[in-house]
């Protein structure tokens, strides 16, 4: 372990895939047990184990027929043993044998989970892998319920009240997934009765029809059945108003997989700035928690995934100076290590957004692992508070996006540019239709700026679905969006520049015009304003989607982007008025410098972030410049292309 906390790291990353790997092949060469059938037998074991406690109260029969879908489930796990014929699970048939015989004889179901966890233990070591497989992807509900209107619709019917059409005759019926009574289901036992089925019933296994990540998807999907749209709507408002950053900590499966609807509410209230909410803002609380590790909210957040890394990492780090301070220095060595590889997974993100911050928090880790090695309590003590500061920097640094100052002046600037410009070439045209006797036909050029304007919308509408719909690679689209971004802004900057003389302007509207009357046909008017609109409309809305995605994912970033467009518009309107009205010319050459100087240094910011987003995401290599500054605003980050 000294090795890899001084080794440069490639040859850091070179042992550790060696030692990884080598660990790895001996498990596969010694494992006489394939590693599904194990997770198998243990999905089996546990589920069974639910449908007793279900059907007991202490050694009191409650409900027979879970009592009975035990028994057939430890009949199930011994065939699945047999089956193996493995002589490393020659301690695993008494283990599933004895369950049984609790179950006949009615004991506590405590004594059935001190059992299941030895079994585990032995499935685990016979197989040489965990049994519990949590998805590499975020789980996504629109896929869940994807397959579950595929799967499953046809018993438990298309919003899970178990009255599909298949279920007419069933014994028992299928589950009615809406009862609020089945909050004491967790998302991880749906997952395991979806891989291998419920023994007694018709619901069948999908292990073999569905992969980890589709079956991680319909079970959060199925646990989100129980609660409406207006419940998680109202949940998220509450984390909104008492403490937006506390949702990021049930961002992951790992945290709320094996938990009951009353367990996740609990964990929820018990902080202090949940404290005093009433029964129906709780309950909505933990039904938004319920379903935050999906793709669409926040399981594949950014800021998210390095907040709970930096959670996970600070809690391991206290534990490992609370355990050096008492004496126990081989323990704590050892989850100083375990606390540094939680921040290791999420390391590379912040290294590309702020190199000078993810070094100090190696440094920190390297000051901490020295200290509980052999220092006092009072170096040890302070070792760690480096740590919980570089933390902190480093949640910090991917959250900081743009200050809200900022995104407030970038969104008045796109919409007065956009819409000025609009302005200008409606009223150009409109000008030269009267000029040419042709006043007849601005009725076409207004068909043709309301359709520009309905495409706008329509192309707005487009964006924010196709980024929901990558979720799953969001820095990805986040950063070709940007670059793209940056370069139309380029282009339209040159384009300004370029028309920044009264009779370049005028002869560019002259031309256009003449064209479209010339031709003869009386949709070429309409297509010219349709054309002219519609590029502001479209270069406006691919503008305000590369400031949203710049900007902190935050209430008051959102409201800054907002109140920018709202004055911007209401400027508009006072500058349509003027002109209209009072026939107020606007000096074009400092409107279109002054404008194009600042969408240059737009561009340059959206270029940056692009850049950014995709070096987190490992698509362009970094070097970090140790020397170089951090000026996210702008931003000039202290990263290298190579």
């Amino acid at each position: 372990m000294i090795l890899i906390f001084n080794m440069k790291p490639i040859a850091c990353l070179s042992l550790i895939i060696l030692v990884a790997g080598g660990g790895l092949l001996r498990a596969q060469e010694s494992s006489e047990v394939p590693v599904a059938e194990a997770r198998r037998i243990a999905s089996i074991i546990a589920i069974g184990i639910d449908e007793y406690s279900a059907g007991m109260d202490g050694t009191n029969v409650v409900a027979s027929q879970e009592v009975e879908e035990a028994r057939l489930f430890f009949s199930q796990a011994l065939e699945a043993v047999d089956a193996l014929d493995s002589g490393s699970l020659a301690k695993a048939r008494p283990l599933v044998e004895e369950l049984a015989s609790l179950v006949e004889r009615h004991e506590p179901a405590a004594e059935l989970k001190a059992l299941e966890a030895r079994l585990v233990a032995l499935l685990e070591q016979a197989a040489g892998a965990p049994l519990v497989p949590m998805p590499t992807l975020a789980p996504s509900l629109e896929k869940g319920r994807m397959l579950f209107a595929a799967s499953c619709s046809s018993c438990h019917g298309e919003s899970g009240r178990g009255d599909g059409p298949h279920a007419v005759g069933l014994t028992p019926a299928p589950a009615d997934l809406t009862d609020p009574a089945l909050r004491a289901t967790t998302p991880l036992e749906f997952f395991q009765k979806i891989g291998v089925g419920v023994a007694g019933t018709a619901m069948p296994a999908f292990q073999d029809q569905m992969s980890v990540e589709e079956r991680w998807s319909v079970a959060l999907y199925a646990a989100s059945l129980r609660n409406s749209d207006e419940e998680r709507a109202l949940g998220r408002r509450v984390f909104d108003e008492h403490c937006a950053t506390c949702a990021f900590r049930f961002s992951t499966l790992e945290t709320t997989a094996e938990l009951n609807d009353d367990s996740l509410r609990s964990l929820v209230t018990a902080r202090r700035d949940f404290h005093g909410l009433d029964d129906e803002s709780a309950a909505a609380a933990a039904a938004y928690a319920r379903v935050a590790a999906a793709s669409e909210i926040l399981g594949n957040d950014p800021v998210a995934r390095v907040s709970v890394a930096a959670e996970r990492s600070r809690r391991l780090a206290r534990d490992a100076a609370a355990l050096a301070i008492r004496g126990d220095r081989g323990r704590a060595r050892n989850v100083t290590v375990d606390a540094y590889l939680s921040y290791e997974r999420v390391e590379t993100m912040v290294r590309a957004r702020n190199g000078g911050q993810a070094r100090r928090t190696e440094q920190a880790y390297q000051v901490l692992r020295n200290a509980v090695q052999g220092s006092g309590p009072e170096a040890i003590s302070s070792a760690l508070a480096e740590v919980e500061a570089a933390l902190t920097g480093s949640v910090q640094s991917k959250r900081n996006r743009g200050s809200v100052s900022v995104a407030f002046g970038q969104s008045l600037v796109i919409i007065l540019r956009e819409g000025l410009e609009a302005i200008l070439i409606i009223g150009a045209l409109a000008a030269f239709l009267s000029k040419a006797g042709a006043g007849e036909r601005k009725r076409e050029m207004g068909i043709g700026v309301l359709l520009a304007v309905a495409a706008s919308l329509a192309t707005a509408a487009l964006f924010a679905t196709a980024l929901k719909s990558f979720l799953a690679s969001r820095e990805v689209v986040e950063g070709v969006t940007m670059l793209v971004a940056a370069g139309v802004l380029f282009w339209v900057s040159y384009w300004l520049v370029s028309k920044i003389e009264v009779k370049k302007w005028q002869g560019f509207i002259s031309g256009k015009m003449k064209r479209a009357l010339g031709s003869g046909s009386r949709y070429a008017l309409g297509a010219v304003a349709f054309l002219a609109v519609y590029r502001e409309g479209f270069e406006t809305v691919l503008f305000y989607v590369a400031l949203f995605v710049s900007s902190e994912k935050t209430l008051g970033a959102a409201a800054a982007i907002t109140a920018g467009i709202v004055l911007g518009l209401a400027i508009l309107s006072l500058v349509y008025v003027l002109i209209n009205r009072y026939s107020v010319r606007l000096p074009l050459k400092p409107f279109f410098g002054g404008t194009s100087a600042l969408l240059y240094v737009m561009a340059f910011s959206f270029a940056g972030q692009g850049v950014a987003e995709l070096q987190e995401a490992g698509y362009i290599p970094a070097t970090p410049l140790e020397w170089f500054p951090s000026l996210p605003a702008l931003p000039v980050l202290p990263i290298r292309w190579t």
